[in-house]
């Protein structure tokens, strides 16, 4: 496999043989190959034909297996390590020898006449010409001395077959010459055509360059956030690539009087050459000189200046020296929004007119590229300055305003007043989601919020529940609009804090509510002792004229348990009005305290009625008004003992759950009679007594939700029916 690999590299090399000593190494490989393979079939074919005849030679077996080793030997100790030019000499030698071996026998003389023409033809392949004529005159001269010493006979030498050999070598000889002439004259076609190929690769080389130039020019205007922190870096890119002596940039202004002037604001000079240098030359520069119109002429449609100084009057280079050393100009005109905008270009102090159009496409494109830079680079700052104008407003309000990024919903800023409103810090909110933070207290309406954005693509003061840092709930009202950061589409939300409004608002409905039923219950519940009075002072009356004592006595008693009702009935209704105005200051209690006294001041009816009461162990703390708190824990404990029906085993259990939103729910559960679901908000209504035959005036429910809901927190019943008994949940703040 190694000696198939070879050859194959040897008829198609893949080293560049451009190089002379590449080429000579390559042709002595190649022939060592070619011999070493023909040798070894030439030992197959004489062991063939030596088996074959009847009187077989063995020399001519030897001689073929002594070059074959030697050829061998030669090709691993010395063209594997690199010696090839001292072993091409032992290839012309070998069939030299072998030729004067098969001289001395005439009957091969043919075989050593092509001895000595391959002896011939590998001197003038591995070496120079003057090689091949020394290969002729020697092998020639092996010839003759070889047969004068053999002394061959007489027959042989008279035949002129010595000559005819002499003359075939001679012949050998001029053929190839002729040969050479042919190979050297396709050796220069070859070279000439190498020699234009290679200014062709120049020429691609330069454009692919200049092309490299150009994108890594792009790639510095795109990634700077101001062109003109990487003009000068461009402008040496270009200057460089081009070969120019000076490569400058020069910006149009208007002065004063309005006339129309150029200033050099950047440029590059070539460091291998000398530049006198007078930066004021280029300043305030007319545009419109007589002696530049012809240049102007060109500048003002967009198209590139390209050509020699000496088209310049005299003028022009007598003004300033750096002027009168530029022989030629190359510049393109910058247009921004559709303006001339200024100039770009080169400018050579050795050449005339030394620029391909590859490099005139360049500079046009860079032209092209810094003229979108300023584009965009005065939208930047137009935008900068608007974005800074929103930034002094955003963070300035008074209203709580909050910014996210529509594509993954990160809140990107919050203002001073939203950071005072929530109670997080601004470091705390920024690269967060809303649901991180816990905004949202109530998931559907978070949910409506998103349809109402995907929908509409902005929001006008959507009601909503805010929980704060602290886990306060607040209600705000949220207006939201999508705004551009960055080029990336955000929304703007605009936060009113109506909790304040909110809570007077429900207030005055409840109370309105309240008033409403308490009106009714008034008019209602007042009215049936006065026509009890009223009633029974008739029958009093009619009682004292006739002289009945014992009907005396029943309507004076009728009366007077009429009263005492009445009297019951405004002494709650007082109580009831003072929840929410005669209060203790909230303070932070543990709840097992509060129960355990709550069920100490109800252990007369609890006690009379046999209920156990178990008090849950680990029972948080809260913070509220500890009087006001016993007190409703004990009506609550009083409603659960009054409605305990027949139950063998009477049980009530107050405990909390902690919720998925982190709220502690309260609880006090009996085993009762319960009450059916149609009912369960209705028990919390002023006077509402679901039994009018049970004691009480059904105040005390009502006054249980008016404490609950003063602190902060609402009460609701869970009963699955009758005799499943009933669970009073309710809710207070974290401390």
């Amino acid at each position: 496999m190694n000696v198939l690999k070879a050859l194959r590299t040897a008829i198609y090399p893949t080293a560049d043989l451009r190089a002379e000593d590449a080429r000579l190494e390559h042709t002595t490989r190649a022939v060592f190959i070619v011999i070493g393979l023909s040798l070894f079939v030439t030992l197959l074919a004489v062991l063939v034909l030596d088996l074959n005849a009847a009187q077989p030679e063995i020399w001519p077996i030897f001689l073929v297996l002594a070059i074959l080793v030697v050829h061998s030997l030669m090709w691993f100790f010395l063209i594997q390590k690199g010696y090839w030019k001292t072993a091409r000499f032992f290839p012309p030698t070998a069939f030299l020898i072998a030729g004067a071996l098969l001289t001395s026998k005439p009957e091969l003389n043919t075989a050593a006449v092509l001895q000595y023409v391959l002896c011939i033809l590998l001197a003038s392949i591995l070496f120079d010409e003057s090689a091949k004529w020394i290969a002729i005159a020697v092998s020639s001269g092996c010839y003759l001395a070889v047969l004068y010493i053999s002394k061959p006979p007489v027959n042989y030498i008279s035949s002129n077959i010595v000559y005819v050999n002499i003359v075939i070598l001679v012949a050998i000889g001029v053929l190839q010459q002729i040969t050479t002439g042919v190979i050297t004259q396709t050796i220069s076609q070859l070279t000439a055509e190498t020699a234009s190929r290679k200014k062709s690769e120049e020429s691609a080389l330069q454009k692919e360059r200049i092309l490299s130039v150009i994108a890594d020019s792009a790639q510095l205007l795109l990634g700077a956030q101001d062109w003109k922190t990487k003009i000068a870096e461009m402008l040496e890119l270009l200057g460089s690539v081009s070969g120019a002596s000076h490569a400058y940039l020069f910006q149009n202004h208007v002065n004063e009087q309005g006339a129309l002037l150029s200033s050099l604001k950047y440029e590059w000079k070539n460091p291998a050459q000398h530049h006198p240098s007078d930066p004021e030359m280029f300043q305030n520069v007319p545009l419109l000189e007589e002696d530049m119109i012809d240049w102007y002429n060109i500048i003002i449609t967009g198209k590139p200046f390209y050509n020699s100084t000496e088209i310049f009057p005299p003028e022009w280079s007598e003004q300033n020296l750096e002027r009168a050393q530029i022989k030629t100009l190359l510049d393109v005109p910058i247009f921004v929004d559709g303006e001339w905008w200024g100039v770009i270009g080169f400018d050579d102090f050795e050449r005339i007119k030394p620029w391909s159009q590859a490099e005139v496409d360049a500079l046009q494109i860079a032209a092209g590229l810094l003229g979108s830079a300023i584009k965009r680079q005065k939208s930047t700052d137009l935008l900068t300055a608007s974005e800074e104008k929103f930034q002094k407003t955003f963070h300035e309000t008074l209203v709580p305003m909050v910014i996210g990024r529509i594509s993954d919903n990160i809140i990107l800023d919050a203002n001073h007043a939203f950071t005072k409103l929530t109670g997080f810090s601004k470091e705390e909110v920024i690269n967060r989601w809303s649901s991180e933070l816990n905004l949202w207290q109530n998931s559907e309406e978070h949910a409506l919020h998103n349809r109402l954005i995907r929908e509409h693509g902005f929001i006008h003061e959507f009601k909503a529940s805010m929980r704060k840092r602290n886990g306060e709930i607040g209600i705000v009202l949220i207006s939201v609009t999508v705004i551009k950061i960055d080029n990336e589409d955000c929304l703007l939300y605009t936060i009113s804090d109506i909790t304040g409004l909110e809570k007077a608002l429900n207030d005055l409905q409840n109370k309105n509510s309240e008033l409403e039923r308490f009106t009714y219950t008034v008019s209602h519940d007042l009215k049936a002792p006065l026509i009890t009075i009223g009633g029974f002072m008739g029958l009093l009356e009619k009682d004292l004229i006739s002289g009945d004592v014992e009907k005396i006595r029943n309507s004076a008693q009728r009366i007077k348990d009429a009263v005492a009702r009445m009297e019951r009935l405004l002494n709650e209704l007082l109580e009831l009005s003072r929840i929410g105005r005669m209060i203790n200051e909230p303070g932070k209690v543990p709840f097992q305290e509060i129960a355990s006294e709550a069920v100490e001041l109800n252990q007369g009816r609890l006690g009379a009625n046999h209920i156990k009461v178990r008090i849950e162990t680990d029972l948080p703390t809260v913070k509220v008004d500890r009087a006001r708190m016993i007190e409703a824990i004990q009506n609550l404990l009083d409603n659960s003992a009054k409605f305990m029906g027949e139950q063998d085993t009477p049980e009530i259990v107050i405990g909390a759950r902690r919720s998925m939103d982190g709220e502690h729910n309260f609880f006090v559960r009996d085993n009762g009679i319960g009450i059916e679901p149609v009912y369960h908000e209705r028990v919390f209504g002023l006077f509402n007594k679901l039994d009018a035959k049970t004691e009480g005036t059904g105040i005390g429910l009502a006054l249980v939700r008016r404490i609950i809901e003063y602190h902060g927190g609402h009460i609701w019943v869970e009963s699955e029916g009758i005799n499943k008994g009933s669970t009073f949940w309710f809710t207070l703040p974290r401390p």
